[in-house]
């Protein structure tokens, strides 16, 4: 015999019923090379201080929870039955997957950052950990993930379009208002992500690269931010400012609140 038939898995068939909530027609990717120097001098404070040091991922998350608050249309659904309509969300609710092992199999769990422009550092720090330390029994991601597993493959995108789709309110409760990934943690320099959400951040590896500063090269530690957007509700110019101001946060990260100086 010289192949063998595998299943695919029930994590991968619920990532199937994902991709076929995305058009690649109406995709489009912007990437911004984002300078890490400010944050790494926040890391170097807290950790002086003899306090929590926050990942990479818990400062971009944060960032991205509040310039996203001041860009409020990349914030929304757009939800085309019965009626093409935007649904701009009045709170950022930012979705990410958590990676839990259980009997002895990866499995991927959507977690959901709730508030996320109105959290803290700290906040999010404990929201990552909790994800990542906690017995899966206690988490209530874990228990959608076992409720999604026992709706069978084949109508489970068919109910989600007909009782979810329709239904923004419910739709945020489920899945959130936008999404982030890591893929950097990984090793990936940077991604281009199929997506179903109106906006979507990918965060690169975060590592040292040269950079010209004030004329000098030197190295400096910088990863590839992308957005990821449905051209449908917004145009690329409005991207460029959103990612911009994305960037700005980053680089002039100042403490607790990241406000660009």
């Amino acid at each position: 015999m010289s192949h063998e038939l595998q299943p695919l898995g029930p994590d991968r068939l619920l990532v199937w019923d994902l991709l076929r909530e995305t058009d690649p027609y109406y995709l489009n990717h912007h990437l911004f090379d984002t300078d890490f120097t400010a944050v790494e001098a926040d890391r170097d404070r807290r950790r002086a201080a003899g306090r929590p040091v926050p990942s990479y991922v818990a400062y971009a998350l944060a960032a991205y929870g509040r310039t996203l608050a001041a860009h409020p249309r990349l914030n929304g659904y757009l939800r085309l039955w019965p009626r093409t309509r935007l649904s701009v969300f009045d709170g950022v609710d930012i979705a990410l997957t958590i990676e839990r092992f259980h009997d002895h199999q990866r499995i991927v769990l959507l977690a959901l950052l709730r508030n996320a422009a109105h959290l803290s550092l700290d906040e999010i720090v404990g929201f990552l950990h909790s994800r990542r330390d906690q017995p899966l029994e206690s988490l209530e991601e874990w228990k959608a993930y076992q409720r999604l597993q026992r709706i069978p493959a084949f109508c489970r995108w068919h109910l989600f379009q007909l009782f979810v789709k329709p239904f923004p309110d419910l739709l945020r409760r489920l899945v959130g208002t936008t999404a982030f990934t890591s893929v950097g943690k990984f090793g990936t320099t940077a991604t281009t992500p199929l997506s179903p959400r109106s906006c979507t951040l990918s965060l690169g590896c975060v590592e040292h690269r040269p950079r010209v500063v004030a004329g000098i090269v030197r190295p400096a530690l910088s990863s590839w931010l992308t957005v990821t957007y449905d051209h449908r509700i917004a145009d690329g110019a409005d991207i460029a400012r959103f990612g911009t101001a994305l960037r700005s946060r980053l680089e002039t990260w100042n403490g607790e609140d990241g406000t660009p100086s």
